[in-house]
């Protein structure tokens, strides 16, 4: 059987939203920044760039005060290099334009400058708690911002 006659669909895109499995992030949600389908040369496998959030918000009623709702509405990001065999896709996307903010030259310098990495993972934190704000007004993309209960 050859693969360039039937290629299989291609359903890891960017914006989609994957739970990672394997490793300290274990369980967390994320979304796809940009997939590698073919590998590197210093990776010879499939894999994708990530963004995802490592603590979740908490919990917020109405009858808190502003303050407090601010305070428990933080979340902390982060962005990573997965397997393709270490996620499980999800049927949900996130729209949140991630591409100008994280990019593969994160990962591969990560040894030399780790003050950019960590500037863009400020930029995602404000990106993504935007989002969340916006979530809970409107009420899409809820599910994403809540903590996975296995």
């Amino acid at each position: 059987m050859s693969d360039s006659k039937s290629k299989a669909p291609k359903f890891l895109k960017a914006g989609k939203v994957v739970l990672l499995l394997n490793g300290r992030m274990a369980g967390k949600k994320a979304v796809i920044v940009k997939t590698f389908d073919e590998g590197t040369p210093d990776r010879a496998y499939g894999y994708c760039l990530v963004a995802g959030i490592q603590r979740y918000p908490l919990k917020i009623t109405r009858s808190m005060p502003e303050k407090k709702i601010t305070k428990r509405s933080k979340l902390k990001p982060f962005i990573k290099v997965v397997n393709y065999t270490h996620m499980m896709p999800t049927r949900y996307a996130l729209d949140v334009e991630l591409k100008s903010v994280v990019t593969t030259d994160l990962i591969s310098g990560s040894q030399n400058n780790p003050t950019a990495r960590q500037n863009a993972r400020k930029e995602v934190k404000k990106l993504l708690e935007e989002k969340y704000n916006n979530s809970l007004k409107t009420g899409k993309n809820k599910w994403f911002f809540q903590k996975l209960r296995f």
